[in-house]
């Protein structure tokens, strides 16, 4: 019943974050604060929402197969002292951030294995909310199948932990794509990422592997 919980409670975040975003785009007043007024994207219409809905079901039909096929590797539910619950999700935050950025880099953009294959998401070079889900589904599948991996990693993880993390895994891959930079607290460190992955976005050949915290690139020195 939990596991059900931590799904829901991460598609309700990741709608509410998208209602949000769209209604801002229609708003005067949000103008301003649009990276872009137009995502300069090369697929149709007709093909982005064909995308978003095959990813939509890919990743419904994985999350839903893992969180209850996989449950004794992934969590568990019974108490831990509080220091635990930081310690677990600092770890899986630095393992799936890092294995992202070599991940990102190398198979997705530096070598020809998987460029093809992230070229898909790059059909848009200022994107917005929708194009968190235009992807291959292969990227898809090797997102979510690190994010998994990573926690079972760590030997599984307390459901309440898991929550949050997958909470913020869903809303990060939402809000890096949101093409709103707003200066202002609270808001200014989201549109820094957010511009941070608008000028990723502009090339293949861009930084910025990163998606949850800079540290990689910082560390690798491809921030730009």
């Amino acid at each position: 019943m939990k596991a059900l919980l931590v799904i829901l409670a991460s598609y309700a975040s990741a709608g509410l974050a998208i209602a949000v975003l769209l209604a801002a785009y229609r708003s005067k007043k949000a103008e301003r604060y649009l990276i872009s007024d137009d995502p300069h994207r090369s697929k149709s219409d007709r093909e982005l929402y064909w995308r978003a809905a095959l990813n939509s079901a890919v990743s419904i039909a994985l999350i839903f197969s893992v969180m209850f096929g996989l449950a004794d590797y992934l969590y568990y539910d019974y108490a831990v002292p509080a220091w635990r619950y930081l310690l677990e999700a600092v770890t899986v935050i630095l393992i799936y951030d890092f294995g992202y950025y070599f991940m990102h880099r190398y198979p997705f953009h530096e070598w020809k294995i998987l460029r093809g294959v992230h070229s898909v998401h790059h059909a848009a070079r200022n994107p917005r909310v929708i194009d968190s889900l235009l992807l291959h589904p292969v990227e898809t599948v090797l997102g979510l199948g690190l994010f998994f991996g990573s926690v079972a990693l760590v030997g599984g993880v307390h459901i309440y932990t898991l929550g949050a993390l997958f909470v913020t895994y869903t809303a990060f891959n939402i809000l890096n794509h949101a093409g709103v930079d707003v200066p202002q607290f609270p808001l200014k460190t989201l549109g820094i990422l957010a511009a941070k992955h608008d000028r990723h976005h502009h090339s293949m050949r861009s930084g910025n592997y990163a998606s949850i915290t800079p540290l990689p690139d910082i560390i690798f020195g491809t921030v730009e």
